[in-house]
């Protein structure tokens, strides 16, 4: 059963067609539906039907809707990429292999090399490149012009196609050839395009020579979140002015209860997008709902422990799969990782790796690694090369020959025999690595991020995103201090980080993701921890206004993923205070009873140990084995080698 809004926009034909979908309003089910009426009611052939859509995973939906509605499947469903493909290889008759991510390293890294540019404006090169061939962007320098087109040409001479060449070839055959565009508008009766806000400036192109009048493209300026991958929201401005289309809203949400879809409406009225009129008014077929609930807590420990309690008690009605913790950036996902590890929630995080398994983090674990073991020699290949500049696979192979059962000493016997010049940066590494045997391990990790190479690596690495990266070893520096202040000793350290890395992730587990990772998904329950100025919006958004307005986009699309339940939290501190977006919710839509209340710390459950008795043995994994002199309630106190403790006995293991 359809909608009036969703039934003008299947039975629409003959003039263009602009449908402003908002979140959950069902509108892959009306374009299923429009592909019915096309081939039904209009005649159309299947393959006289372009439908184009961003991921190959709404390719196949709306494939197999088509197939479900009307038993027809669609040959000319694919993303942007897809169909260009097929147009080059079946219509244009070219040959060509795709490039993957490391032919295209290399590519770059000959070309720069053989103009005499130097290699770690490698990142910089390829986003340049990128924005050349999705944004148009026109190159002005002879420099680069160079650059560009002798980069073109060693992918040519290899007979590869890098990613973006898809739907830069394909606009520049379209551009010089009218016979083809002719040709292709004969062979496409309609076009279809699905997440039109997503689009970029190729993609607008293409459609533009592509498209008679009859075209039809869906999307909501309102959920572009990828400008920082060239996405134009304003295309769907240049889609009215160019085409001038009858323009549809879908409004009716089949998704979110009432409250939410409220405080998610209050967030766009105060939008100053060019696109403000287009704005859906979401409205609710499920009823009210509960009102978000909103919490403040003193620090991001009290918040996590408050998410894995919430999450508890979900659990006992919902499965895991339903219920999804997302984050504007991903240092966040430490500590509610940790959280869930200890309180046994299952949890997966999509999208991305887990916190402890990031490059930057794992390789200072590594390092840690090596203070405690120097044998380990796993730890030394990972962390030389990060630590050290100019070491590479050559140097790794003279210590190694150089190996009797401790790497570092293996490397001082290397060292000796190297000119002094060539081994200075190892000796300085060795008297750091020597200088921090004798720290705690916090301030090793300290050590060896303010004084060795390692910074400089990973801004080279990692010019794109540095900044997060950098938060994600600060992160990591946090953690071991209040993991020390606990009394964790280094051992134990290292193998909580390696046991929550290498947890196995079930199928049926909470999931923990980015916010534009969650783009298109729906659960049950959300939580949005940290919404706070400098994380909601980004640090990196707050001096313009376009950058600004992205990240308003990022919290409507978080709150659009709820269906029922839906938990905001912040924490607030000497420099930390809650995001100006939550401001502009009127508060009648929010559950803050909690304010009203006595604050609550939060901790982790603990169920006492009643083996722990009096007189009796017993294994503690920070303070090892110690004799309980007395038991009080749920606490011990336990005589560790002339050193007393009290300690819940949850966490004593009874010997005898």
């Amino acid at each position: 059963m359809l909608n009036p809004q969703q039934e003008k926009v299947v039975k629409h034909y003959g003039k263009p067609l602009l449908v402003v979908a908002g979140a959950g309003s069902g509108k892959t089910k009306t374009l299923a539906h429009k592909v019915e009426f096309l081939l039904t009611e209009r005649g159309l052939s299947r393959e006289g039907i372009l439908c184009i859509t961003f991921t190959s995973k709404a390719a196949r939906e709306i494939r197999e809707r088509v197939l479900k509605v009307c038993g027809a499947d669609l040959p000319w469903a694919g993303t942007f990429h897809s169909v260009a493909y097929r147009i080059l290889r079946e219509k244009l008759g070219r040959r060509f292999a795709i490039a993957d991510e490391k032919d295209v390293e290399e590519i770059i890294r000959a070309t720069l090399e053989k103009l005499g540019v130097r290699k770690d404006r490698a990142e910089g090169v390829r986003k340049f490149i990128q924005r050349v061939k999705e944004d148009l962007t026109q190159i002005s320098s002879p420099e680069l012009i160079e650059l560009f087109e002798t980069y073109q040409r060693t992918l040519r001479e290899n007979g590869l196609f890098d990613f973006s060449d898809l739907l830069y070839e394909l606009y520049i055959h379209l551009l010089k050839d009218e016979s083809l565009r002719e040709s292709l508008k004969d062979t496409f009766e309609f076009i279809l395009v699905d997440e039109y806000q997503d689009t970029n400036t190729v993609q607008y192109e293409v459609i533009k020579m592509l498209a008679n009048k009859d075209v039809c493209v869906v999307g909501d300026p309102n959920q572009c979140i990828y400008e920082w991958r060239f996405a134009r929201p304003d295309n769907v401005l240049r889609f009215i002015e160019d085409f001038k289309p009858d323009v549809v809203r879908l409004e009716t949400n089949y998704r979110s209860g009432g409250y939410i879809l409220e405080v998610a409406n209050s967030l766009l009225l105060n939008s100053s997008a060019r696109w403000r009129e287009l704005v859906p008014t979401l409205r609710a077929v499920k009823g009210m709902g509960e009102k978000p609930i909103v919490r403040r807590f003193e620090d991001p420990q009290e918040e996590a422990l408050w998410i894995g309690k919430e999450i508890k008690n979900l659990l006992t009605y919902l499965q895991p799969s339903q219920i999804a913790v997302l984050v504007r950036v991903s240092f966040i996902t430490d500590l509610l990782e940790r959280t869930f590890f200890k309180m046994g929630i299952p949890y997966k995080v999509v999208g991305a790796l887990r916190f402890y398994e990031r490059y930057e983090v794992k390789t200072l674990l590594h390092f840690l690694r090596l203070l405690e073991t120097p044998a380990d020699g796993v730890a030394f290949r990972r962390t030389l090369p990060a630590l050290v500049s100019g070491v590479g696979e050559g140097m790794l192979r003279k210590v190694r020959e150089n190996f009797i059962g401790n790497w570092v000493e293996a490397l001082k016997r290397t060292v000796e025999s190297l000119p002094q010049r060539m081994g200075a940066p190892l000796r300085s590494f060795m008297e750091l690595y020597g200088e921090a045997t004798e720290l705690p391990y916090p301030d090793a990790l300290k050590k060896v991020v303010e004084e060795s190479f390692y910074l400089e690596h990973l801004r080279r690495k990692y010019r794109e995103d540095f900044g997060e990266r950098l938060e994600n070893v600060k992160e990591l520096i946090e953690t071991a201090e209040e993991s020390f202040k606990e009394g964790v000793s280094l051992g134990d350290f290292l193998s909580e980080a390696f046991l929550v890395s290498s947890e196995e992730e079930g199928k049926e587990a909470v999931s923990v993701m980015t916010i534009h990772s969650a783009k298109g998904l729906e659960f049950s329950a959300v939580f949005l921890p940290r919404l706070e100025e400098g994380i909601l919006p980004h640090r990196s958004a707050l001096e313009g206004e376009e950058e600004l307005e992205e990240e308003r986009r990022l919290f409507y699309v978080a709150i659009t993923r709820a269906k029922d339940r839906l938990f905001i939290s912040y924490t607030k501190g000497k420099e930390r205070k809650a995001s100006r977006f939550l401001s502009e919710i009127p508060k009648r839509l929010l559950n803050l009873e909690y304010f009203r209340k006595r604050k609550t710390h939060y901790s982790v459950e603990l169920k006492a140990n009643p083996s722990v008795r009096s007189g009796v043995l017993v294994r503690h994994k920070v303070f090892g084995v110690g004799k309980v002199i007395k038991v009080d309630g749920e606490k011990a106190q336990v005589d560790f080698g002339g050193k007393v403790k009290n300690i819940h006995t949850h966490f004593l293991q009874t010997l005898d």
